[in-house]
């Protein structure tokens, strides 16, 4: 008895060691130890303008499906986390025109997508990432189907398995009416 015990005590402290390796993350995220406190408030201000010579990006997460503690995503850009987003939240970001490196991690197993485009000073720019569900065929609570920009996205770590998953360059006109029912994420480093 006492060795069957110990024999389960050993694989579930194998198991436990092998589910907490963090995934090996693309040169466009930051340290994959970074974590974030995340808060939502209503939105009761309009989005800022872009600074002189800047850009603005909106970072997006769609999900509104019920959710236990909700679960974050990160966001970064060229190699550092930016922010963070948790259930049908946004926050925005000025930064240098040009061209930059996006990346976004959900909390489930190997959630990663990535993607780059230019920033142009004075544009406006909403990036999502969400979650889909049901091999990529959900409703309107997660945005659709999954979009062959969200499917490219998408990056699965060689010999691992992986929800769903992906980031899109959403229209203005689409990002500005999609924000007017999503809450403000505030964040925090850990």
């Amino acid at each position: 008895m006492k060795l069957k015990l110990f024999a389960l005590m050993l694989c579930l402290t194998f198991a436990a060691a092998a589910m907490a390796k963090e995934t090996e993350l693309p040169d466009s995220c930051g340290d994959p130890n970074t974590k974030f406190d995340v808060t939502t408030q209503k939105s009761t201000a309009a989005l800022p303008a872009p600074d002189v010579g800047k850009a603005l990006i909106v970072f997006l997460e769609p999900n509104e499906e019920p959710c236990l503690g909700c679960y974050t995503q990160r966001f970064a850009m060229d190699g550092q986390w930016v922010g963070a987003t948790k259930k049908h939240s946004y926050f925005t970001l000025q930064v240098e025109a040009g061209q930059h490196h996006f990346c976004s991690t959900g909390v489930m197993r190997n959630t990663i997508a990535i993607r780059s485009f230019e920033v142009k000073a004075g544009g406006t720019y909403f990036l999502q990432a969400r979650w889909i569900p049901h091999g990529g065929s959900a409703g309107s609570a997660y945005g659709g189907p999954i979009t062959e920009e969200e499917h490219n996205s998408q990056v699965v770590p060689g010999g691992k398995s992986a929800l769903l998953y992906g980031m899109s360059l959403l229209d203005e006109e689409k990002g500005r009416y999609l924000i007017k029912s999503y809450e403000v994420a505030e964040f925090k480093k850990k």
